[in-house]
C-alpha cells in the first residue's frame, strides 16, 4: 500500500495542495448562464429562466440517486468569477458562448453549451457544444464542424452550385469555410464562387456545366472543388469532369447532395461507374429521415446534456467511493482528482453517454443526419485489371455529435495508395536496375532506380510486386567482397525489352522502373516521369605517362636559361682577362694571363671549385666577387629545383577538354557507343568543334566494348560516354587490376535526361513527378548516385597522389648525367689523341729545322 501511495503521489504531485473538493465531501456546483439575446421574445426567455432550475434538479434526482447538485442561475452572460463551480451550462449566442468559454477555460470548468446554428464548436477536450439547428439549415454547421476536426485543410476552394440554391445557404457555407475559428490558427483561404444555370433536360445541364469548366483556370484558382447540387445534377458534373480529364489525383472533388433524403436517393452507389482511376471524390449527402419526428427544442437539448452530466457524476462518485474505501484520508487526499482531471473524466463519460443515446435513438434531433462517402480509386485498375472503384462510408454528421469520421474524407490524399500492392516492371540493367539472387535463391532488386522506387513507395504508401521479362538475365559477380556488375554503355537506356513496353501499353503495371532516355520517338505511346538523373557526357583517356628522364639534370633550367649561362661564361672570361691585363696593379704571374685561362677560371667558380690564383687589382676582384654572387644564386636555384624534379616525376599533359582531344587527333582516335543520344546532339550542335568530333568519331557496338577499353589503356583511343559510366569502367578496372590506367576529362559537354516510363494517360504522372521533384530538392538523388557510383575513389585520386609518395632516385633518373660523363670521357680521350698527334707533328717539324750551335 505504501508503494502505491508513493507512486500516486509522484504522478499527482500537483494535487498535494488540491483545494478542489471531493464529490464525497461536497456537492457539485453548476452555473447556468442564459443569454437573453438567444431567444426571440422576452416571454420565452422568462419561461426558461423560471423553469430551468426545477427541470435540472428533477433530472439530477432521477439519474444520480445520491448526492446533491447546487445549481445557480445567472440572468445574462456577465459572469466573471466561477472559481467555486464545477460545471458551466450556457444557453447563449455564438459570440456570448465563446466569451463564457474564456472564463470557463481559465477556471478549468466543464462547459456544456447550447448555441445557435452556424457556430464553431467548443474544443472536444474542454466541453460539449450543441447548435440549435432548424431542419434544412444545417449545411453551414457541417462545414464548421469539419473544419473544427481538421477534416478539410484547403487553402483555396472553388464553390460550384446551380442557381436553384438561395443566397443565404451559399453565403452560410462560404462563411463556414473561410471564417477564422476561435481555437484554431487562422490561415487565409482563397475562395471562388461559380453558379451555372439549372435546366430540366440532362443535355442542357451538361452543356452549361461544360461551358463553365472547360475554360477553368485551375493553375490560378486551385484544384479543390466543392459542388453543391441536387441529386440529379451530380451525375452531370461527374460526366463532364471525366470527359475534361479534370478528376485527377492532384485535385479534390467534394459533392454535397442536399435533396437526397427528399428524393429517397440515399443509395449513391450509382455514381461508382462515373469514378475514374486516380480521382479524389467524396460525397456528403442528406440522410435525414423525413418520416421521423425531429424533437429539436431547447428543453430536449437541456435534458440530454443534463442527463449525460448526471450519469458522468454518478460514475465519478462511485469511483471515488471505491477508491476511498481502500486507503486512509491522507492517502486519498493525495490521489484524488484535481479540477483538470475531473473535467477530463466527466467529459469522457458524457461523450460515451451521448454516443450510446445516438445508437439507441434517444437523442434530440436524430432525424437530422448527413452521411459521408469516399471513393476508393487509386490502383484498382492495376490490381484487378479493370475499374473496380467503390465507395466506403467515411462518417456521419448529427446536430448533437457533430462530424464523426471513421476515415478521411479524401482517403488517397491522406493515405496515398492505402498500402495496396501495385505491379511495376523492370529488367536487369546495372547500375540502374540490378536483379540479384540471394543465398536462398530469392530475387532481390536494387540499383539507382529502385532507390527511387522504395522511397516513392514509402511516401505514397504502396507496396509493389516486380514483373520482368522471362528471358532477362540476373547477374551478380563478387570480387574482393565488392559487387561488380557488368559495364553498361549508354545505349542500354535507349533500348528497352518489348515486353516492358507492352506491359505499359496494356496497363498491367503502374510504371516501368527502368532508366530510359527521354526522347520524342516514344512519346506517342508512352510517357516519361520527371528525369530522375541527368547524365553528362565526358571522355576517358589513358592515364598520362611519365616523360623521359634521360636529361633530368637539365630540367631545372629552361633552354634559354642554359643558353644565357653558357654565354655568360664565354663573355665573362675575356672581360676578366681585359680588366686584369690593363689594371696597373696586376702581375703577370697570376694565372689569368690569357682569355682561355680566364674562361676556365669563371667555369671553375661556377662549379664552386675556385682557382689557384686570384687577381691582385681591386677592379678584377670586384668583378670576380660579383660573379661569385651570381654563382651562389644559380647553384642554390639549380640544386633546389633538381631535388623537386627528382621527387615529383614529370608527367605528360593530360587530355581534359574537347579542344585538347581535337589537338591530339593525329595520334589519338575517339568514339562512342552505337545508338547513343550524343550522336543527335552533335549533329544539331552549332559549335565547329562538335562537328569535328562527330566526323572523326568511331561508332562501336557493345561487342567491341572490351577492345575499345584496351585501346584506351594503350593510349590510342578516347571513349566518349556518360560520366557515371566512365567512372564505373574506372572502378571495375581498379578492382580487377589494383591500379589506375585511365584519366577522366573535366569537360562535360551535354546533359542526357534519364527517367522512368509511365503510361501515356496515367493519372498518377503529376503526383509521381511532384514526389520526384521533392527528392531532387532534398538532395536524395545525388546521395543515391554517389552511393551506387562513387564520385571519388583511388583511381580518381591517383593523379593527385602519385607524386606525393616517397621514392628513391634510381638509375633512370640519373641516366642523363652518366651519359654526360661518358661523353666527357670520350671527348677527353679524343682530345688526348689529338694532342699526341699535334705534339708529334710539332716535334717532327722541329727536327727538320737546322738549329744554330751556340757554345
Amino acid at each position: 500500500m505504501i508503494s502505491v501511495f508513493l507512486l500516486a503521489w509522484f504522478l499527482n504531485s500537483g494535487n498535494a495542495f488540491n483545494d478542489f473538493p471531493s464529490l464525497i465531501s461536497a456537492n457539485v456546483s453548476m452555473a447556468v448562464a442564459i443569454d437573453k439575446s438567444f431567444f426571440d421574445n422576452n416571454a420565452e426567455y422568462n419561461d426558461i429562466v423560471k423553469n430551468i432550475y426545477n427541470f435540472i434538479m428533477t433530472i439530477m434526482e432521477e439519474k444520480m440517486r445520491a448526492g446533491d447538485v447546487n445549481v445557480h442561475i445567472f440572468r445574462g452572460t456577465k459572469v466573471n468569477n466561477l472559481r467555486e463551480y464545477t460545471v458551466l451550462l450556457s444557453v447563449a449566442t455564438c459570440y456570448q458562448m465563446w466569451r463564457l468559454h474564456e472564463v470557463a477555460h481559465k477556471e478549468e470548468l466543464l462547459h456544456l453549451a447550447i448555441t445557435d446554428q452556424g457556430c464553431p464548436r467548443l474544443p472536444v477536450s474542454e466541453g460539449v457544444s450543441v447548435p440549435l439547428i432548424s431542419p434544412g439549415k444545417e449545411l453551414a454547421q457541417i462545414f464548421f464542424d469539419l473544419r473544427t476536426i481538421d477534416a478539410l485543410s484547403w487553402n483555396n476552394i472553388n464553390i460550384l452550385h446551380d442557381d436553384t440554391f438561395g443566397r443565404d445557404m451559399i453565403s452560410g457555407v462560404t462563411k463556414a469555410i473561410s471564417t477564422a475559428l476561435p481555437n484554431k490558427k487562422f490561415s487565409m483561404i482563397s475562395r471562388s464562387l461559380f453558379a451555372f444555370k439549372h435546366a430540366n433536360s440532362e443535355h442542357s445541364r451538361r452543356s452549361y456545366i461544360k461551358n463553365m469548366l472547360e475554360n477553368f483556370h485551375v493553375d490560378q484558382l486551385g484544384r479543390c472543388f466543392l459542388i453543391i447540387v441536387t441529386v440529379e445534377t451530380v451525375g452531370d458534373v461527374m460526366e463532364v469532369t471525366k470527359s475534361l480529364n479534370m478528376a485527377q489525383p492532384d485535385s479534390q472533388w467534394l459533392y454535397v447532395i442536399t435533396d437526397s433524403a427528399m428524393r429517397n436517393s440515399t443509395n449513391i452507389t450509382s455514381f461508382v461507374d462515373l469514378l475514374s482511376e486516380g480521382s479524389n471524390v467524396a460525397f456528403i449527402y442528406n440522410a435525414t429521415d423525413s418520416e421521423t419526428y425531429c424533437n429539436i427544442t431547447l428543453r430536449c437539448y437541456v435534458q440530454e446534456l443534463v442527463s449525460a452530466l448526471a450519469n458522468a457524476l454518478k460514475i465519478s462518485l462511485m469511483t471515488e467511493i471505491e477508491l476511498y474505501s481502500h486507503m486512509s484520508d491522507e492517502e486519498f487526499e493525495f490521489v484524488r482528482l484535481n479540477r483538470q482531471q475531473r473535467r477530463q473524466e466527466l467529459l469522457k463519460s458524457i461523450n460515451v453517454k451521448l454516443i450510446e443515446s445516438a445508437d439507441t435513438g434517444g437523442i434530440c434531433g436524430k432525424c437530422l443526419c448527413w452521411r459521408f462517402a469516399s471513393a476508393i480509386t487509386w490502383g484498382n485498375f492495376f490490381v484487378h485489371g479493370k475499374n473496380v472503384a467503390h465507395l466506403i462510408d467515411s462518417g456521419t454528421w448529427m446536430p448533437f455529435l457533430g462530424a464523426n469520421l471513421t476515415d478521411a474524407i479524401f482517403p488517397h490524399v491522406v493515405h496515398g495508395f492505402r498500402g495496396i500492392s501495385v505491379p511495376i516492371a523492370t529488367y536487369h540493367n546495372p547500375p540502374w536496375q540490378i536483379i540479384s539472387l540471394s543465398s536462398s535463391g530469392v530475387k532481390e532488386y536494387g540499383g539507382l532506380v529502385f532507390d527511387v522506387i522504395k522511397y516513392l513507395a514509402r511516401k505514397m504508401n504502396f507496396t509493389y510486386t516486380v514483373l520482368s521479362p522471362a528471358n532477362n538475365r540476373t547477374v551478380v559477380k563478387f570480387i574482393r567482397n565488392e559487387t561488380a556488375t557488368d559495364v553498361v554503355l549508354t545505349s542500354t537506356t535507349r533500348e528497352m525489352p518489348s515486353q516492358i513496353i507492352n506491359m505499359i501499353l496494356e496497363k498491367k503495371v503502374l510504371l516501368a522502373a527502368c532508366a530510359y532516355t527521354v526522347n520524342d520517338h516514344g512519346k506517342g505511346q508512352i510517357n516519361f516521369t520527371l528525369p530522375i538523373f541527368m547524365q553528362t557526357y565526358s571522355f576517358l583517356t589513358a592515364k598520362p605517362s611519365q616523360l623521359s628522364r634521360a636529361l633530368l639534370f637539365t630540367e631545372p633550367f629552361a633552354k634559354e636559361t642554359w643558353a644565357c649561362l653558357a654565354a655568360s661564361i664565354l663573355i665573362m672570361g675575356p672581360i676578366l682577362y681585359l680588366v686584369h691585363k690593363y689594371s696597373p696593379s696586376s702581375t703577370r704571374t697570376s694565372g689569368l694571363n690569357s682569355s682561355w685561362q680566364c674562361v676556365w677560371y669563371v667555369y671553375g667558380a661556377l662549379l664552386q671549385q675556385g682557382g689557384m690564383y686570384l687577381p691582385h687589382s681591386d677592379s678584377a676582384r670586384l668583378l670576380v666577387g660579383v660573379w661569385w654572387l651570381v654563382v651562389m644564386v644559380l647553384v642554390a636555384t639549380y640544386s633546389g629545383s633538381l631535388v623537386a624534379f627528382l621527387t615529383f616525376p614529370n608527367m605528360d599533359a593530360a587530355i581534359l577538354t574537347i579542344e585538347n582531344l581535337i589537338a591530339h587527333k593525329d595520334r589519338l582516335t575517339w568514339g562512342f557507343p552505337n545508338g547513343s543520344f550524343l550522336e543527335e546532339y552533335l549533329k544539331n550542335a552549332d559549335e565547329e568543334k562538335y562537328h569535328i568530333l562527330l566526323e572523326r568519331s568511331i561508332i562501336h557496338n557493345a561487342s567491341q566494348e572490351t577492345e575499345m577499353i584496351e585501346r584506351v589503356k594503350a593510349g590510342k583511343h578516347a571513349l566518349i560516354d556518360w560520366r557515371s559510366t566512365l567512372r564505373f569502367v574506372m572502378r571495375n578496372d581498379l578492382l580487377l587490376t589494383e591500379g589506375c590506367a585511365f584519366s577522366l576529362s573535366t569537360d562535360e559537354f551535354m546533359d542526357e535526361p534519364i527517367a522512368m516510363v509511365i503510361g501515356k494517360d496515367s493519372p498518377y504522372t503529376k503526383i509521381i513527378n511532384s514526389e520526384l521533384h521533392r527528392m531532387h530538392e532534398s538532395g536524395l538523388m545525388n546521395k543515391w548516385i554517389t552511393e551506387q557510383i562513387p564520385i571519388k575513389d583511388k583511381c580518381s585520386d591517383s593523379l593527385t597522389n602519385q607524386a606525393v609518395d616517397e621514392r628513391k632516385v634510381n638509375v633512370t633518373d640519373m641516366q642523363g648525367i652518366f651519359f654526360v660523363l661518358f661523353m666527357g670521357v670520350t671527348g677527353s680521350m679524343f682530345l688526348l689523341c689529338c694532342e699526341f698527334c699535334w705534339h708529334k707533328r710539332k716535334v717532327s717539324k722541329r727536327r727538320k729545322l737546322i738549329q744554330p750551335f751556340v757554345s
